[in-house]
């Protein structure tokens, strides 16, 4: 004959408490919160700021020609009756140049003013002349940065 217990041992299951979901919850928004500042911290950092230099080395022309055409307004001392003042990295290569960061302006997006210093902008009515004091919105002065190989002077131009 077999004995049996009438109440069998209990397996141990233990139940997440209530508050478990909410927790996770909780933990996972502030994981978000903290990547999300962190990387608005880094997306920061990368910006351009005040003192940096785009350097625009004497090189040949670059196959893939484009021109930044900036208006009159955001011109120092450009009468609006010349028209809008053009950029050609091509152009600003040939005879060398830079433009500096000199200010930055807190809009959306941010502007800066720069300082053109150089032989010219352009050929033709669009040039800028030797020295111009503009002021660009911050995805035009990336575009001329990109076009000048990014912000500072580079090793190979310091021979």
């Amino acid at each position: 004959m077999t004995h049996r217990d009438p109440d069998p041992p209990e397996t141990s299951r233990l139940s997440p408490p209530a508050w478990a979901p909410a927790l996770a919850v909780t933990v996972l928004l502030i994981a978000i919160g903290g990547m999300t500042t962190w990387l608005a911290l880094k997306f920061d950092a990368m910006r351009p700021g005040l003192g940096d230099i785009i350097v625009f080395a004497q090189m040949a022309p670059d196959r893939e020609a484009w021109t930044l055409r900036v208006v009159p307004d955001a011109v120092a001392g450009r009468a609006s009756s010349t028209g809008p003042c053009v950029f050609d990295p091509n152009e600003m290569a040939s005879g060398g140049g830079s433009l500096i960061v000199e200010a930055r302006e807190e809009a959306s997006p941010p502007r800066f003013r720069v300082h053109w210093s150089g032989r010219r902008t352009a050929q033709g009515q669009g040039d800028c002349g030797a020295t111009a004091d503009l002021t660009l919105d911050r995805y035009d002065l990336q575009r001329l940065a990109n076009a000048a190989g990014g912000f500072g002077i580079k090793p190979a131009l310091m021979r």
